[in-house]
């Protein structure tokens, strides 16, 4: 391999053989470009096959990623997904992932620079997840796909190369989680019985589309037993505001929690006559804490409590979110009625944006571009 793509101010040259692939890996190591994880040299050729599914200039900046603010643009990009193993067809997505997180409510440096341990877990949804082979179901949080996997790499790269997230130095993640390295999946729009998530946020269902939210890592909630709703979904309210979480502590802030559960659950509750909004107004009314459980201790203290809340008083009881709305529900993951908590440092939101052309025409397909 040869005709490296400059990083920094000098290019790389590397040949085929396998001790310099290696050689290639540690010099980036030892400059700080890398999760940790051996990368693959992004070449111009490399480079190149990747930019041909945008219609965007190389030089045009999608985003500024604190908190060095370094300019993201699409070569930048596209170079960070060759690093992590993408496929060429993977960048429109991460074009659209990147314009999502350096939205303003993202918060983006506050989420680069914490000691929360949120990662930046990357939700395809639409007609594009079928094409880039997404992983909905089976393991959908796991291993074993490319594209989960590679997409969701190179956002962390982006966020290191472009952006300067250091372990320690600017992420002061305290533990940080696995999620760090990779964090991506799918919505498993076909099996669910209710409308797609995107489709929620305002876009048609025909539209592909990304969301981003910083959280921590899943929780699973195993519930094989209970025989209603208010049981089952009882389990995971319980899950999802349990002492130690920001929820209960942080609800009068810009505050998010998501519950992932299978399309046999989501299935269920619909034969049980259950809405989607009605399983977001449940965990919204059981998912909380009476004031004597969260009294001096956690965050006690740190933040205002929502104007509902009546400190003094011991049995009044505590959200984790400021309103039902903002419960996020998506269905994924394969067989049995398991449910993740995926929970946030309760001081950014998540952000959904559409796949599109630079005019701002939805992607139908990724091959659109080479015609």
């Amino acid at each position: 391999m040869n005709d490296i793509v400059p990083l920094a101010s000098r290019p790389f040259e590397v040949d085929n053989s396998f001790e310099k692939i290696f050689e290639f890996f540690d010099q980036c190591y030892e400059k700080g470009w890398t999760d940790g994880l051996p990368v693959l040299p992004p070449t111009a050729n490399a480079v190149a096959s990747m930019l041909r599914y945008t219609d965007r200039r190389p030089n045009e900046v999608i985003g500024v990623i604190p908190p060095r603010n370094g300019a993201a643009t699409v070569e930048k990009i596209a170079i960070n997904a060759v690093m992590a193993g993408c496929r060429p067809e993977y960048l429109p997505v991460l074009i659209a992932a990147v314009e999502a997180m350096v939205q303003p409510d993202y918060n983006l440096y506050g989420r680069q620079t914490t000691t929360h341990p949120g990662a930046h877990l990357l939700i395809v949804h639409g007609p594009i997840r079928k094409e880039l082979d997404v992983n909905c179901r089976q393991n959908v949080l796991g291993h074993g796909w490319r594209a989960n996997a590679t997409m969701g790499r190179a956002l962390r790269l982006i966020t290191i190369n472009v952006g300067g997230n250091k372990p320690g130095v600017t992420d002061m993640a305290t533990h940080g989680h696995p999620g760090k390295f990779s964090y991506c999946m799918g919505e498993d729009e076909e099996g669910s019985p209710w409308s797609p998530f995107h489709v929620d946020r305002g876009l048609t269902a025909d539209t592909s589309a990304v969301t981003v939210i910083c959280a921590e890592a899943p929780h699973n909630i195993n519930d094989q037993v209970s025989k209603t709703p208010q049981m089952l979904l009882g389990s995971a309210a319980s899950a999802m505001s349990h002492l130690g979480a920001n929820g209960p502590y942080r609800s009068s802030l810009r505050s998010e929690q998501m519950l992932v559960m299978t399309s046999e659950i989501a299935q269920w509750l619909a034969e049980q006559g259950w809405s989607k909004q009605d399983v977001k107004m449940f965990l919204f009314e059981k998912a909380r804490q009476p004031v004597r459980n969260l009294r001096d201790r956690g965050g006690w203290a740190m933040c205002p409590l929502p104007k509902s809340v009546d400190p003094d008083d011991d049995d009044c009881m505590v959200p984790i979110v400021d309103r039902a709305e903002n419960m996020l529900v998506v269905v994924a993951g394969g067989h049995q009625r398991h449910m993740n908590a995926i929970l946030t440092s309760s001081y950014n939101l998540s952000v959904t944006r559409p796949i599109t052309r630079k005019d701002g025409t939805p992607v139908h397909s990724t091959q659109d571009f080479l015609k």
